[in-house]
């Protein structure tokens, strides 16, 4: 298949997966609001920590995934059905295994963790609990599903993936006129109906792929060596996911301890903006990913080098399209949003989206480290520098730091794996030149978000008006501000011809 053709596809699964976040952004936004609002500070919070203590359970499945998804689409990229075939069924048997592990260990250790050591509002016990034993059952179906899923981003039939997400997410909107009539405790009806939610996912993405993928089709193997490669290329990778993991639910725990379950919400809520932009970000590497594997597996490594630095641009640049007038009008924005909000939520979502920045133009760097199985150096370094988001972050609480210090301490934790991640690039990727990266997406992206700073800063200085109109405008004015200096300055002129000829096609489709 020709590149014109891949950067094609890549463009078309990006767009699939770029409507399908913004309808999910607008639903995900108003179900947020409502749900803030039934359940209240106390019981958000109580479901974030609670289920927070289940993703920490969930690391071996993490690990599993990331393999899962790199041995099929590697499968795939070699054009060998059978072998796909095999390789998805083990990964099944894998996946099964890891459930079993998962569910044991919730049992014994995370009830009493709830009981002993989280701060629980008096009277509140026995939701938390409850709560806790739903978010157990929804984890394990959604490890079950992860080979499924895993095998649709392969093919890369991501308009389907996009078709299923705006149906899930109508389904919590839903949810949240459910919990509002129904009679009981919001928390645990909330709780409940997200694992009915969670039970027709499991459904559909398994008829689908069984009708649709011939390496989905079941077949009993045993296959011990394939297992243990699998689970070896697991066991590194999930070093890493435990300490990533880890670390941030461990924060989680942390803020709880040392204050209380609001300034969990706050974080809560924090989490929420950052994954909505995230996940507008993330789209363009879903769309990405299945090339960069498969390139790496077939040596084109000039092909290869271009995807890099294409995704690394094209996601710093979304990040900061969305980040620069979201920072900038945080306030407005929280109170349009959410009426009345947490204290510290500001300082949360600010510093937490400049993380994310950061960790989002690692992606395409990890992900083609991840192509190749010898995994073990890289998550070691890494770990040992991740884990200092708890353990420092557990330092500055110690020395009376607010809250939200433990994020300026990713922060700066983030920076260093960055810097951590291009070492090892250039390690398993010979070709791949550093300076031209640091060209290309630290300087370009540096002065972009320099002069679209100053720009906002004045303009939002002299307006005055409405609320809502302020917010509106301030983000017009910035994304309009943004568009144009990455067209000019942001793009080579090889891309520029790029997006002209896309558009142009695109005009020329319109008009006849």
């Amino acid at each position: 298949m020709s590149q014109s053709t891949n950067n094609r596809r890549i463009m078309k699964n990006a767009m699939y997966m770029y409507i399908r976040m913004f309808v999910m952004m607008i639903l995900s936004l108003y179900t947020s609001r409502i749900i803030l609002q039934t359940l209240g500070f106390e019981n958000y919070g109580i479901y974030n920590i609670v289920g927070g203590i289940v993703v920490f359970f969930s690391f071996l499945n993490n690990g599993l995934s990331t393999a899962t998804k790199r041995y099929i689409t590697a499968n795939i990229a070699d054009n060998d059905i059978e072998k796909g075939r095999h390789t998805f069924n083990v990964c099944i048997q894998a996946h099964l295994l890891i459930s079993i592990i998962i569910f044991v260990l919730a049992e014994l250790l995370g009830p009493l963790f709830i009981k002993y050591y989280l701060n629980i509002p008096e009277g509140r016990e026995i939701a938390a609990q409850a709560v806790y034993q739903v978010s157990v059952i929804t984890a394990i179906l959604s490890i079950i599903q992860s080979p499924f899923s895993a095998a649709i981003v392969a093919y890369e039939r991501l308009n389907i993936y996009a078709y299923y997400s705006i149906i899930d997410v109508v389904l919590k909107l839903l949810i949240v006129y459910l919990i509002q009539v129904l009679p009981g405790d919001t928390l645990i009806t909330y709780s409940l109906l997200l694992l009915a939610v969670c039970i027709f996912n499991f459904v559909f993405y398994r008829i689908y792929c069984y009708r649709n993928f011939p390496i989905c089709k079941y077949k009993k193997i045993k296959d011990k060596d394939m297992l243990k490669e699998i689970f070896k290329f697991m066991s590194w990778n999930t070093l890493g996911q435990v300490t990533v993991v880890g670390s941030n639910q461990g924060v989680s725990v942390l803020i709880n301890m040392f204050y209380n379950v609001t300034a969990n919400a706050a974080m809560g809520i924090s989490n929420t903006i950052t994954n909505i932009v995230g996940q507008f970000t993330s789209n363009f590497m879903v769309a990405f990913n299945p090339q960069i594997i498969k390139s790496y597996n077939l040596k084109e490594y000039d092909y290869l080098r271009t995807l890099v630095l294409r995704s690394t641009k094209i996601t710093s640049y979304l990040y900061i399209i969305f980040i620069i007038p979201i920072i900038f009008e945080i306030n407005k924005v929280l109170t349009l949003w959410l009426g009345d909000y947490p204290p510290y939520s500001v300082e949360f979502c600010i510093f937490t989206l400049c993380c994310m920045y950061v960790d989002s133009i690692s992606a395409p760097i990890y992900m083609v480290i991840y192509s190749q199985t010898n995994i073990k150096n890289y998550q070691i370094a890494i770990s040992s520098v991740y884990s200092l988001c708890f353990f420092a972050g557990w330092i500055v609480l110690v020395c009376g730091g607010t809250p939200y210090s433990v994020m300026i301490v990713r922060l700066f934790v983030f920076v260093c794996l960055l810097c951590l991640r291009l070492f090892f690039l250039r390690k398993v990727f010979l070709q791949f030149n550093i300076k031209e990266w640091i060209v290309e997406i630290i300087l370009k992206s540096s002065v972009i978000i320099f002069i679209s700073t100053s720009c906002t800063l004045l303009f939002s200085k002299i307006l005055e008006c409405q609320i809502l109109l302020h917010v509106c405008t301030i983000s017009m004015f910035t994304v309009c501000i943004n568009l144009l200096l990455m067209y000019k300055f942001g793009l080579n002129q090889s891309e520029r011809q790029f997006l002209n000829r896309m558009v142009e096609e695109k005009i020329k489709l319109f008009r006849k």
